[in-house]
């Protein structure tokens, strides 16, 4: 009887311990195959970075290892319950695209750090219109022409075009470009420019791609656009007399007609040349700065009253400065804006009512008659 009474309690003994032990021997085997497969042990689970760098099969019978585990860690409680799920879940993955080396695991392409998220790329397909790209992603086909230089609609399979995350266009940032002066340009939002391409905090870096939402190229900056020449008689030369003086402009060519762009505080006269040279230093990144806002007067009378207001007033041309003369003009005067000095002394200008009123022209004031100008700067 007593014999009986010590089996039973034998009996009980290996029942109550038995699981623990086959718990511990499966423990014990796991980590003795990632010793053997020269692998590392992490809190109990098997070093997929050891497996990985090996030429270690991942088998089914392993994989089955790992999930008894992962679930014995969870049933236990212990602390390296997170580590084992976590790699049970990647030694499936590994296991369903048959791959046995980390490096062969496929990685994102690497981001393209001159693009902001704003801006997505797509590789024209056989038989795809650029009609067909602009349905599918909600744009028009100028949208896409003008974001990719392109100046007709005709594209080939492999093409790679950039395509605006919203009705818009993309543009290549440039030096003192922000927010607030492309919105102002191309018809876009300061707020919508920031929230697209991430720019809360801080600042455009020149040569990134961005979008302008709802945005638009101007007519000269459109890809297509073909600047027209304008002629003086059977010359490309317009001559426009100052005093009895003559300051020709170069290769004078019609930039806009009937441009209307305004911007606050411009008391000048719409289409007049005061009224562009005041819109064009408030709102360009190559200006030298906004003018006081409220009426400067005629444009004979802009050196004298701006250099009163603490401009600095001068006869060195710089780019960003307005030009002006009190001559001519049938003695209104003239003024003009200042885009490029060129090494030989001549001066790239730009400026509002020279070949008529809303007409901007563009054109090259020689060096033997650039400095006969005053041209106005920065405020001190």
């Amino acid at each position: 009887m007593k014999k009986k009474r010590k089996e039973h309690k034998v009996r009980s003994f290996l029942g109550q311990v038995l699981p623990y032990l086959a718990v511990f021997l499966m423990i014990v085997g796991v980590a003795k195959v990632g010793i053997d497969t020269k692998s590392e042990l992490d809190s109990g689970a098997l070093s997929l970075n050891a497996m990985a760098a090996s030429d270690y099969n991942i088998t089914t019978d392993q994989l089955s290892t790992l999930y008894a585990v992962a679930s014995l860690s969870n049933s236990f409680d212990l602390s390296s319950v997170d580590t084992v799920a976590s790699n049970y879940v990647v030694a499936s993955a590994m296991k369903e695209i048959s791959q046995t080396s980390a490096d062969k695991l496929e990685k994102p392409s690497l981001i393209n750090t001159n693009i902001s998220r704003g801006v997505e790329t797509y590789t024209v397909k056989e038989g795809e219109t650029m009609a067909y790209i602009a349905l599918k992603f909600g744009l028009s086909t100028d949208q896409i022409r003008w974001s990719n230089g392109l100046k007709t609609t005709d594209i080939n399979p492999g093409d790679l075009l950039r395509i605006p995350s919203v009705a818009g266009i993309v543009y290549t940032a440039k030096n003192g470009d922000t927010p607030e002066s492309l919105a102002s340009r191309y018809g876009s939002s300061a707020e919508r420019i920031i929230a697209y391409n991430d720019l809360e905090g801080g600042s455009l870096v020149e040569g990134t791609l961005i979008v302008l939402p709802g945005g638009s190229l101007p007519e000269t900056e459109r890809p297509e656009y073909v600047a027209p020449s304008y002629s003086y008689g059977s010359s490309n030369n317009y001559t426009y007399t100052y005093a009895g003086s003559s300051a020709g402009r170069q290769n004078m060519s019609i930039i806009a007609t009937g441009f209307y762009a305004n911007s606050p505080g411009n008391g000048s006269y719409a289409g007049q040349c005061t009224w562009y040279a005041y819109y064009w230093r408030a709102t360009d990144p190559r200006s030298q700065g906004a003018l006081p806002s409220g009426a400067l007067g005629h444009a004979y009378s802009w050196a004298y009253t701006l250099r009163a207001a603490g401009y600095r007033v001068d006869n060195n041309p710089e780019v960003g400065a307005v030009f002006q003369t009190s001559s001519g003009g049938s003695g209104y005067g003239h003024v003009g804006v200042v885009l490029a000095v060129n090494g030989d002394g001549s001066v790239l200008v730009r400026e509002m009512n020279l070949a008529g009123t809303y007409v901007v022209t563009e054109g090259t004031i020689p060096a033997s008659s650039a400095r006969s100008f005053n041209y106005i700067h920065e405020k001190y």
